[in-house]
């Protein structure tokens, strides 16, 4: 750490606390006090006194020279603590984080480009409320079942985390990577988050650049080949059992969708495709209100109507989103109200109906050329669903 100080101030020409001699004696002084005295009362005075040297420098270097960041400060007080950690004899532990901390001196421009370039203040604002709202709401959500339909809402809450979480991931990786990258990297993304929002866009875009229709048909199905993966993913999370019986299905709509996009060159044109912070407090509730919604109808249907209503709820869930039918039949074949099979056959169902809806909205919204690519892929996708079920489901 005192190196890449040193380095880093020598190269800007500044004043500053600390470099190559400094930080490794402050190391060699919160090891000497933790190994030698060894009283904590000691260690924590003689680490209060080296603290108000720092807040004085800082003052110092604040008023002279209008410095105004305190990393370096903050730096040179955890490095006593690094010193005291090895004298305890957490000796990996302290090498890990000294060089963690390094690392993250050093990435300087990195991270504060990157927060400029791609963080905005709404999804910061999104991100605290959720985690706020969580904080306070999910200690006191009760961890038991309520009424006959043994509703748990701490349960409940866990899948909302889960969902917002998974789709946070692609958010945050569609901003970083996505639609200035290309039509294809902004639907291998967006498909973990939204096949629909990408199908929208896309079929919409082909209306504006028909020429582009042919590429943006195969964003589409990339993005809906994508969704059986981000299923498969929920499910292995939540119940590895029934994720087992589901690879070979996601694998087969993959490789179905994947061979019609490898067909078409890329062009490398960028689209883009708006998609709300998955952790905005309103889409989250939103969410966890469908998917108790989906899960209240998967135990009616189970108890009035058995296998075929599970079957007769995943197509209506599939005309809307398959997250929720997906959440909600892997949890109750894992906690043994309804059989494997049922689930595996419900949740393809739902997905199977949700790639048709999105043919039916490319369709009325996209460009000639793409609706035909899309019917021919989309139905090729069908066709392999439903041999699947035949040859497979049983014999799990």
């Amino acid at each position: 750490m005192g190196l890449e100080q040193e380095s880093y101030h020598r190269e800007i020409e500044e004043k500053h606390f600390g470099g190559i001699r400094t930080f490794p004696l402050i190391s060699v002084m919160g090891f000497s006090v933790q190994y030698f005295i060894k009283t904590p009362i000691i260690t924590a005075v003689v680490f209060f006194g080296f603290a108000l040297i720092i807040v004085g420098e800082y003052i110092y270097e604040a008023v002279y020279f209008n410095r105004k960041g305190i990393t370096t400060e903050v730096a040179g007080l955890l490095t006593f603590v690094m010193g005291a950690i090895l004298a305890k004899g957490y000796v990996i532990e302290s090498v890990v984080l000294s060089i963690f901390m390094t690392l993250i001196l050093s990435m300087r421009e990195f991270l504060h480009g990157f927060v400029e370039k791609y963080v905005y203040r709404r999804d910061i604002s999104a991100i605290l409320k959720f985690l706020i709202v969580t904080a306070i709401l999910y200690p006191l959500l009760p961890n038991k079942n309520f009424t006959f339909l043994k509703l748990n809402p701490h349960s409940i809450w866990v899948m909302v985390i889960l969902i917002s979480t998974i789709s946070f991931t692609a958010y945050f990786a569609t901003k970083l990577f996505g639609s200035k990258k290309g039509i294809l990297i902004t639907a291998l993304f967006g498909g973990l988050m939204s096949s629909t929002a990408v199908t929208l866009a896309f079929s919409k875009r082909s209306q504006e650049a028909p020429e582009l229709s042919g590429e943006l048909a195969m964003g589409i199905i990339l993005a809906s080949s994508i969704m059986f993966v981000r299923q498969w993913i929920i499910m292995f999370i939540i119940y590895p059992k029934i994720s087992y019986g589901f690879f070979l299905f996601s694998v087969t709509m993959f490789a179905v969708g994947i061979s019609f996009v490898l067909k078409k060159p890329k062009s490398g044109t960028t689209v883009d495709v708006e998609f709300s912070n998955p952790y905005d407090i309103a889409h989250a509730l939103m969410f966890g209100a469908f998917y108790t919604f989906i899960l209240i109808l998967s135990k009616i249907a189970h108890m009035y109507l058995g296998s075929n209503g599970m079957y007769i709820l995943g197509f209506v869930s599939g005309l809307a989103d398959v997250d929720p039918l997906t959440i909600s039949m892997t949890q109750l074949s894992k906690t043994g109200v309804i059989s494997l099979n049922v689930a595996l056959i419900s949740i393809i169902i739902s997905s199977v109906t949700n790639t048709l809806i999105k043919a039916v909205y490319a369709h009325i919204f996209g460009h000639s050329k793409l609706r035909n690519i899309i019917w021919k892929a989309f139905g090729a996708m069908t066709v392999a669903s439903f041999l699947y079920a035949l040859l497979f489901i049983r014999a799990f």
